[in-house]
């Protein structure tokens, strides 16, 4: 706290609010220090906040409401690992929301986005993800890529070729044509065209070719990853 006389600017004194067990002893604290200086210095300010000048006010250091409002933010931020400057990091990047706000918004604790992502669908859906979100998110290339590369599509065309072929080099023309494609068409094809659906043509499997990136920035529309914890913007 500074005096507004210049003629003692530079001669304040800091005192932490929280060093006290209430509003008002934090209040008599601040009198104590008052009464350090001749009865002309009558009017402060603050002018060092220490990171929580949001919550300041000149004379009365910062409001009985302002000092209940700190202490459960701090509470609750020592509940989920973060200290009060971190939690109200949190809180100013999330708008100047409160305890309640932040309270109902927590997700977690993340390192990043894709890690919840990876844990949203796990704890949601387990292996059931449904339908429209599989197809979303599918990650058609890599499914292309595994059936070539794993001889999938070569089995799929060549293997008994003569049930639906005329000769053997059209088979392999089919073949060569098929996969000359993109994977994602060649995913699509096999799924769409020679199966019929997603569902069926890899039953649990589709999770193994879930776009859990594209997902994850999705989800970056709906929340924040802020000092590794995961906030719902709600």
């Amino acid at each position: 706290m500074e005096p507004y006389d210049y003629n003692y600017r530079g001669q304040g004194f800091y005192i932490y609010p929280f060093s006290f067990n209430s509003w008002d002893d934090f209040q008599d604290g601040l009198k104590e220090s008052y009464d350090n200086y001749p009865p002309e210095v009558e009017e402060w300010e603050f002018v060092d906040s220490d990171g929580i000048s949001d919550y300041c006010m000149d004379g009365y250091g910062m409001s009985e409401n302002n000092w209940d409002e700190l202490q459960e933010l701090g509470e609750f931020g020592e509940d989920i690992g973060l200290d009060l400057y971190d939690i109200l990091k949190v809180a100013s990047d999330m708008g100047g929301v409160s305890k309640d706000y932040l309270e109902e918004a927590y997700s977690g604790e993340y390192d990043s986005m894709l890690a919840y992502a990876y844990n949203f669908i796990d704890e949601i859906y387990g292996n059931d993800i449904p339908k429209d979100l599989a197809e979303n998110y599918f990650d058609w290339n890599d499914l292309g890529l595994s059936l070539v590369a794993n001889g999938d599509v070569y089995n799929l065309i060549m293997d008994d070729w003569e049930y639906q072929y005329d000769t053997e080099a059209e088979a392999q023309a089919y073949y060569e044509e098929i996969t000359d494609m993109r994977n994602e068409a060649i995913a699509e094809w096999y799924v769409y065209d020679l199966v019929g659906d997603l569902e069926s043509a890899l039953g649990d499997k589709v999770k193994d070719y879930f776009d859990y990136k594209k997902f994850a920035r999705d989800l970056e529309y709906d929340y924040s990853l802020i000092k590794d914890r995961v906030w719902r913007n709600n």
